[in-house]
């Protein structure tokens, strides 16, 4: 509730579409009310002590990789309670380098990490404006120029017909 006022358009549910074969936990999304700038595929992950076999952060990595992936989700995060010894894990926000967008975090990092990535995410969206800005300019100068050299070419090709039918007119009243 105390971040509903500056993420007015954003949204977090849970992802329950597995018709791709696979689902991460939750995925959260954000716009400016036109164009979204940021989406966040989360998978959680805690172990019971009890549990024989343990498992390992990296042992989920390819697959949340593959479900950032499949739901057009631009970044992918662990939270995790696996490795509880792991003084990298317990740092703080961990990224994962053998993926692309993809970080390990504990639950007390979720609310930091949304807010560090919205952020930026927000101010490379103005960027991304101001590109697509350019971009149209430029090809409103490209469309300008061919108008431009195809005016050019038809205006020569009119002007020497009408010189050539000109002479012949001229030619035909002289004799």
């Amino acid at each position: 509730q105390r971040l509903r006022p500056f993420l007015p358009y954003a949204y977090f549910e849970k992802d329950n579409d597995a018709s791709g074969g696979s689902k991460g936990d939750f995925i959260f999304r954000d716009s400016d009310g036109d164009t979204e700038y940021i989406s966040i595929m989360f998978e959680t992950k805690n172990e019971m002590d009890t549990t024989a076999t343990k498992h390992r952060n990296e042992d989920f990595f390819k697959k949340l990789d593959s479900d950032r992936i499949k739901k057009n989700c631009e970044f992918a995060v662990l939270v995790s309670l696996l490795e509880p010894d792991n003084e990298l894990y317990n740092g703080g926000i961990v990224e994962v380098h053998q993926y692309e967008k993809m970080y390990v975090i504990r639950p007390q990092f979720f609310i930091p990490l949304i807010t560090l990535l919205v952020q930026t995410s927000r101010k490379s969206l103005e960027y991304k404006k101001q590109l697509i800005l350019a971009q149209s300019r430029e090809v409103d100068v490209t469309n300008f120029e061919n108008s431009l050299l195809d005016f050019q070419d038809k205006f020569g090709r009119n002007y020497r017909l009408a010189s050539e039918k000109f002479k012949t007119a001229i030619d035909e009243i002289d004799k």
